[in-house]
């Protein structure tokens, strides 16, 4: 067992992309909360109007503040490492998550990106293994570091393979 933290972080840029998407999913929460709001006052329901759009903006601002705390914490726990027995990778903004995959598991190793992780300039490497749980990604990576971990993991998992 690891006792330590992995060594590399993922690419700081990732804090501003988890950040998009937390206000993103926000304002979402906000127009509905004001089509309500808007909705209720204009069928004559004043005070399902106050009710709704107070309700809704104290909803709207613990769900902004929260996300862009959860964004922050999650960026400063997601860590990863390949090392002489695996892949390590340790997670969690509350509760945290430490994994290491064995390179004899690793399966396939891939590199995605949607178009806003694009626009970031950043890749996930996606790790399967022959385990029922599944795989492991790792998101915020700069192409030049992705490329670099996939070849290393491949190159792991080759060599313990052939022994």
């Amino acid at each position: 067992m690891i006792l330590r933290a992995p060594a590399n972080a993922i690419d700081p840029r990732m804090r501003t992309y988890w950040t998009v998407q937390a206000l993103t999913a926000t304002a979402v929460l906000g127009a509905l909360v004001a089509t309500a709001t808007t909705i209720a006052a204009v069928l004559g329901a004043a005070t399902a109007a106050w009710a709704v759009g107070l309700g809704g903006g104290l909803g709207f601002v613990i769900v902004g503040v929260s996300s862009l705390v959860a964004v922050r914490l999650a960026y400063r726990h997601f860590r990863y490492e390949v090392t002489e027995h695996g892949l390590y990778v340790a997670r969690g903004r509350f509760w945290r998550r430490q994994q290491i995959v064995p390179h004899a598991r690793l399966q396939t190793v891939d590199t995605t990106a949607g178009p806003l992780l694009r626009a970031f300039g950043l890749v996930a490497v996606q790790v399967s293994t022959a385990s029922a749980a599944g795989g492991i990604s790792i998101p915020g990576l700069r192409r030049p570091v992705a490329d670099e971990l996939v070849t290393e993991l491949a190159r792991r998992a080759e060599l313990e393979e052939g022994t």
